[in-house]
């Protein structure tokens, strides 16, 4: 099983599903975000920073008819238990600055083209089962 959390941001023209990431660095940006929220926040991107092994852009790629894609997700693996259990962290702390949080989790993420002792890069196929917690 996989584990992935996501955040439906609105961004300017653009809107869509999110990672916690890029979630957690539209927080850390926002000027009305409060101080001591900004601060958990960055003390949680520091952990993770720290001990979550970071893909290189390119595995985030599908070469397509002579074109690059970036179609690429990250999920956690569901054996990652303290990657998780600080995810749940950093979840709840984006809650309290207002942005909303989804947990999903599949069996079947798609095309796995990266992976290490914590994450998967996967590309999702039509059909790649997915349950909203």
């Amino acid at each position: 099983m996989y584990v992935r959390f996501v955040s439906p941001l609105h961004a300017g023209n653009r809107t869509g599903a999110y990672g916690l990431f890029r979630g957690a660095m539209w927080v850390v940006y926002e000027e009305d975000t409060p101080a001591c929220l900004r601060d958990a926040v960055e003390l949680e991107l520091d952990w993770f920073n720290e001990h979550l092994p970071r893909p290189r852009y390119s595995d985030f790629e599908i070469r397509s008819r002579k074109r690059w894609y970036r179609d690429g997700i990250c999920w956690f693996r569901d054996d990652a238990r303290e990657m998780i259990a600080r995810a749940f962290v950093l979840a709840a702390l984006l809650r309290d600055c207002g942005v909303n949080i989804a947990k999903l989790a599949t069996d079947r993420p798609g095309q796995i083209m990266y992976h290490d002792d914590y994450q998967i890069i996967a590309k999702p196929a039509a059909e790649t089962p997915v349950e909203w917690f």
